[in-house]
């Protein structure tokens, strides 16, 4: 009777052990999962290639002109570098920072109620460096300068929520105050993540910097041919010349600062992966360890069984059977408790059900595989039981 309890704590540990297997895969798939799903979302631009510069003046108190000239002459040498395909100034940066002010559009008594609206102002080639499609109308032309018609480019999204059921092409918009000249929308680009990795609303819109801005932005941003993070000491050393005085340029990979907003899932995945995958093992060599204790235990009943005509198949299926029998239970408590734990799982991930049946199945069918190979050993052994031993035991 004691051996019985035994037994019974020990199947019972082993179980477990294959539930937290299961639970902590599970976790493992989702965050995996989660992870392709950020990976593969379209940003509306391509951080990849660009490489992001800033400048610090150190104090340095330049004039208005003085400013601008500089501002002039640092994308002019961006551009010159070998390895630019282009490069733009910007008074901000995804993730780094935003800028907002007051909005103003004809037929909407506060357009601030509808949601937050962040803007860029760029040179030209903002478009293209970023890589970030203009859907219809046109990006930013040499000819949209101070003493132009003041013109902007808004996103998909903030062009159906200001104008919904129009087009927004030729829209007139009022930026910092309604006493301002209109700005007129002559094109619209693809939404941006700007600020929140898992935001639905992306208002952003994009102004001229000579017409906004006009002593320069806070950034130049310059795409790369080739590996940019190889060749961001070239681009600083370049920009560094022309520097004034003890102001400084610094340069990083623009991909650095996006990979950092994946951090979270990232780590998830690591950490249920390795987790997951521990237990696993340990679940394994649990259950080596309890089929192959229930074999030695059972060696005369199989010889028997082999006396009495039993074929190495039947013995080997009985064994087998046991062990998957195990993970089976295993597996089935560790989904329920997979299931209960969806409804906190759920909001870390990213785009991703944390009840997704592909990823209950895959880890079952893991479990059942490993109980198959961790019962293999000892289910071969006792296919060799010896019946004359059994029968003159007898």
């Amino acid at each position: 009777e004691g051996t019985y309890h035994r037994s019974r704590t020990r199947i019972a540990l082993l179980v477990l052990q294959g539930a937290l297997s299961v639970v902590l895969l599970v976790g493992a798939g989702l965050f995996v999962r989660s992870l392709g799903n950020v990976k593969r979302m379209r940003m509306g631009y391509d951080a990849e290639p660009v490489l992001l510069v800033t400048r610090n003046m150190r104090g340095m108190d330049l004039s208005d002109s003085t400013r601008a000239q500089l501002a002039r002459t640092l994308l002019a040498t961006a551009q010159a570098i070998p390895g630019v395909e282009s490069a733009t100034w910007a008074n901000s940066v995804p993730f780094w920072s935003t800028s907002s002010t007051n909005l103003y559009v004809a037929g909407i008594d506060s357009v601030r109620k509808l949601g937050r609206f962040t803007y860029q102002t760029a040179t030209t080639d903002y478009f293209r460096t970023m890589g970030t499609r203009i859907v219809r109308g046109r990006g930013f032309a040499p000819e949209d300068r101070a003493n132009a018609p003041l013109v902007g480019v808004v996103s998909e999204s903030m062009a159906k929520v200001l104008w919904p059921g129009k087009d927004a092409l030729g829209q007139c918009m009022r930026v910092r105050a309604d006493t301002m000249p209109c700005t007129t929308v002559v094109g619209i680009a693809e939404d941006m993540v700007q600020g929140d990795m898992t935001s639905d609303k992306k208002y952003h819109y994009y102004l001229p910097l000579e017409q906004a801005a006009p002593s320069g932005g806070a950034f130049v941003l310059a795409r790369m041919r080739g590996d940019p993070a190889a060749q961001q000491e070239t681009v600083r050393k370049a920009l560094q010349r022309v520097m004034p005085g003890q102001s400084y340029v610094t340069v990083k990979p623009f991909a650095e600062i996006v990979d950092q907003q994946r951090r979270s899932w990232q780590l998830g995945a690591t950490m249920f992966v390795a987790f997951g995958v521990l237990a696993l093992v340990v679940a394994a060599v649990g259950l080596y360890g309890v089929i192959g204790y229930n074999v030695t235990q059972r060696m005369h009943e199989l010889g028997v069984r082999v006396a009495l005509g039993a074929q190495s198949r039947d013995i080997l299926g009985l064994v087998v059977g046991q062990g998957v029998r195990f993970a089976a239970a295993g597996a089935a408590l560790g989904t329920v408790l997979a299931y209960a734990a969806s409804r906190w799982i759920e909001p870390l991930l990213f785009r991703q059900s944390a009840k997704d049946p592909v990823v209950y199945a895959l880890v079952g069918t893991i479990l059942v595989l490993v109980a198959l190979a961790a019962s293999a050993a000892p289910a071969l052994r006792a296919s060799r039981a010896d019946p004359n031993t059994a029968l003159r035991s007898e």
